[in-house]
């Protein structure tokens, strides 16, 4: 009886927190070339490739160093040398194809190309630099923001 009652705890915990999970998830990151680290809850992780992306994940890029990700819906992000950024908002239904994201650059460069997100809604993305947020335009475009944090 109580092993009973302990497995439907495990259960109903499993099946109310996995959807909190599975919604944050982003992407992915594909590749990386030297220092690379995320910052997630406050805490800094070395990066490798595989690595799942959440949604309000931070990116920072060492000197010498380079990231590609890879977003859900099919946006290519590329990060350069001693870069910093945020994937400050991403939601995406796969069924639908709509979303939203909003990716905050606060030093170095990237390059954005556009996926299903911003094909099928432009509005809904949106870059925001220390200076001015860029409203989609444009299907592969480069950012660059001088200074860090």
């Amino acid at each position: 009886m109580w092993t009973c009652n302990a497995f439907r705890v495990v259960i109903l915990t499993t099946l109310i927190i996995t959807p909190a999970y599975a919604d944050s998830e982003a992407g992915m990151i594909k590749s990386l070339k030297g220092l690379v680290s995320i910052v997630r809850g406050g805490a800094f992780m070395q990066a490798s490739a595989g690595m799942k992306l959440m949604a309000a994940d931070k990116i920072k890029t060492g000197p010498n160093s380079a990231v590609g990700i890879t977003l859900q819906d099919g946006t290519l992000l590329s990060f350069g040398a001693s870069s910093v950024s945020q994937l400050s908002e991403f939601k995406y239904d796969p069924v639908s194809r709509d979303g939203n994201m909003l990716v905050s650059v606060t030093g170095g460069s990237m390059r954005f190309v556009t996926g299903l997100i911003g094909k099928h809604n432009p509005s809904a993305v949106a870059i925001r630099t220390t200076t001015a947020i860029i409203g989609l335009r444009g299907t592969d475009f480069i950012v660059s923001v001088a200074g860090g944090e």
